[in-house]
């Protein structure tokens, strides 16, 4: 039971991205398990929430604070979950995104990689779905993404890989309630539901869902376990989009009208969408069931 876990006396983990749709769940779990002297939690520049004297707004490419920040805190942990995985913002801005998620990552890696456990909050982005195994991704698939997201994603696991103690763990799409209230895929697309705003989905991307509860819930088990290597993480009833779309409806309850399917293959001026990234992550529940 989470509840009854106890962290080591010596740890001092350091959490980024925070703000994150799948990073806020997982800040709440563990901070409240640990003294606030204990736990440190970094968060976007021009976030102001969460607030706390264990919080800082840095951004993950900026070295000399990070170094600094080691300094003062010496952590032995890292939940590394900062990074930018808008498929729009990144194809936009791909060198943004590269010093993000690749840069941001090495410097990471460079900095406590030698000294601290570092566990990386990844994406199924990293997979095209173009042709699926029929179980689902395994960690033995290795990655072919098709947008700047995930190449940037993938080629930022592979700067982690170089750390002496690590794990990728491979999330697949987070659903739940984000910190500002309209970050993931539940919260916009309730954002645009409750101001009339129709929402497009797409019937035939296909993605391993998982709730922030759930993530929240299994994080700290691996953790404590100080697991190593390549891990999938998704909930196990692959879901599409235009699915996702369909509770948010009942959840309203919202005018069905507002909700329209569409297939990646007719989207036009859209990023490169992946397909069918079902994850198969039998490897991680057997290791905490």
């Amino acid at each position: 039971m989470l509840k009854e876990m106890m962290f080591p006396k010596n740890w001092r983990i350091l959490i980024t991205g925070i703000t994150s749709i799948h990073g806020w769940p997982v800040w709440k779990s563990i901070s409240s398990r640990l003294p606030i002297d204990r736990v440190y939690g970094i968060r976007s520049p021009k976030m102001k929430i969460p607030q706390g004297h264990n919080i800082s707004s840095l951004c993950i490419t900026d070295r000399k604070a990070l170094l600094e920040l080691k300094n003062e805190f010496q952590p032995t942990h890292i939940i590394h979950g900062a990074g930018v995985c808008d498929l729009d913002v990144c194809e936009d801005r791909p060198q943004w995104a590269h010093e993000l998620n690749v840069e941001g990552t090495k410097g990471i890696a460079e900095i406590f990689g030698l000294d601290s456990y570092i566990m990386y909050l990844s994406t199924d982005l990293v997979f095209s779905g173009k042709n699926p195994p029929q179980k689902g991704y395994s960690e033995k698939h290795l990655p072919d993404p098709v947008s700047v997201a995930g190449k940037t994603f993938a080629m930022a696991e592979k700067e982690l890989s170089q750390c002496p103690r690590h794990s990728i763990i491979r999330l697949g799409l987070p659903l739940g309630d984000s910190i500002t209230g309209d970050k993931g895929g539940i919260d916009w697309t309730e954002s645009r539901f409750k101001k009339q705003r129709p929402v497009t989905l797409f019937y035939d991307e296909i993605r391993s869902c998982i709730s922030c509860e759930e993530i929240a819930r299994i994080v700290p088990k691996l953790l404590i376990k100080e697991i190593q290597g390549v891990y999938h993480l998704g909930g196990k009833k692959p879901i599409s989009l235009y699915e996702m779309g369909k509770l948010v409806l009942k959840r309203g309850p919202y005018a069905p009208e507002l909700l329209n399917p569409l297939s990646i293959h007719e989207e036009k001026n859209g990023p490169p969408r992946i397909a069918n990234v079902t994850m198969n992550s039998e490897k991680l529940y057997q290791l905490i069931s």
